[in-house]
């Protein structure tokens, strides 16, 4: 049914007169952006003449309508291919490697595995390679060195990325499926604490094998799930992702901070830095693992 609503829309094999554009390398640049994008992620499918904007006709399986939805992560817009609609992955949302971006400012960026932004500077930290958060429209380095997880704050784990960095890397980071977390570790996809977004998380302590969220804890003594030291299990606390201060173990003396610029705010202890641009690159504002309210985190010495 598909293809024949395919062929409709003017796309056959036959037709080969469209110019496709070779498309751009998407590698990691040193300011935690991108190099270019990628292509206009119609390359399943037969070319299409009958638009300028339609270089290939989308693959029957990303074809998407009100009857059939995107799934979670990505968007369903037309193609220019007249009538046909197709899903494309959200701005930081995880990608294939022929993976297909929303934004055109946008790139499947393969090594982060995320669509990445390939114009200079942010909106958030989900266009930033991993371990950079996004500053003043600019993504700067907050790879906090580590040789083992007691050197990071709280909510980070050391994670080797790539052939050789080691480095503090947040647990709760915004996620579409598990797969985009570290599956292999337990860490699975789930919303912790119930505002409709979902980010990593280790599993609950008690072994329930889906993603801690904050209805598993009391609000009295540790109401919000917050990531052992070891990364792979999450346990009640007093420092994990919260909506408002009321959801933190006293609102007098916590306050619900996003300190890391990517929509998830966390229970922190009243006073010092507020976010990491107060912070040296390669430190960032967080909870110390020792507690006590956030400071600038340094890491290891390497």
């Amino acid at each position: 049914m598909l293809l024949a609503v395919a062929a409709a829309a003017g796309c056959s094999d036959a037709d080969s007169t469209a110019t496709l554009d070779p498309g751009r390398d998407a590698s990691i640049d040193l300011d935690g952006g991108t190099d270019g994008g990628g292509d206009a992620g119609f390359d399943a499918g037969p070319r299409c003449g009958t638009n300028a904007l339609c270089l290939r006709c989308p693959d029957e399986k990303d074809l998407c309508d009100d009857d059939n939805p995107c799934p979670a992560g990505e968007e369903c817009h037309e193609t220019g291919c007249d009538d046909l609609k197709r899903c494309f992955v959200s701005p930081g949302g995880a990608c294939p490697s022929d993976g297909d971006c929303v934004d055109p400012d946008y790139a499947c960026n393969l090594e982060a595995g995320r669509c990445l932004r390939t114009t200079p500077g942010c909106d958030d930290s989900n266009d930033c390679v991993t371990g950079f958060a996004c500053e003043n429209n600019t993504c700067v380095d907050r790879r906090v060195p580590c040789i083992s997880n007691s050197d990071c704050p709280h909510g980070f784990t050391c994670r080797v990325i790539g052939d050789y960095q080691r480095f503090c890397r947040r647990v709760t980071r915004p996620c579409d499926d598990d797969i985009d977390c570290t599956p292999t570790l337990g860490v699975v996809c789930g919303d912790v604490e119930g505002d409709g977004l979902m980010e990593c998380m280790a599993p609950f302590e008690f072994g329930d094998p889906v993603s801690c969220d904050n209805s598993q804890c009391l609000l009295d003594t540790a109401p919000v799930c917050e990531v052992t030291e070891q990364g792979t299990e999450a346990t009640c606390g007093h420092f994990g992702l919260c909506t408002s201060a009321a959801d933190c173990a006293n609102d007098f003396e916590y306050e619900c901070i996003d300190l890391w610029g990517d929509g998830r705010s966390e229970c922190v202890l009243s006073g010092g830095c507020v976010d990491s641009s107060e912070c040296a690159v390669r430190e960032v504002c967080a909870t110390p693992r020792s507690g006590g309210s956030p400071s600038c985190v340094g890491g290891a010495v390497m």
